[in-house]
């Protein structure tokens, strides 16, 4: 599962909003977001293109051989 988190494009950068997985640290695109950003500050920023594009391929390569979403139920 993933979720979006906005953060500095990078280190001192304008904000984006990431990828990250859940229960994880790091951003698709390889950003530790430590600085907490509040809601009125993200609504208008735009989204980080390395995450995007990693997220796309992600979510349109087939299932890894062996987890649930590649068995037949």
């Amino acid at each position: 599962m993933y979720e979006m988190c906005a953060g500095a494009e990078k280190p001192g950068g304008t904000l984006v909003w990431h990828v990250m997985a859940k229960r994880t640290t790091t951003t698709l695109c390889g950003q530790t977001l430590s600085q907490h950003v509040d809601g009125a500050s993200a609504q208008r920023a735009g989204h980080c293109s390395t995450c995007m594009a990693l997220f796309g391929k992600l979510m349109t390569a087939p299932p890894a051989v062996g987890s649930p979403a590649a068995t037949d139920h």
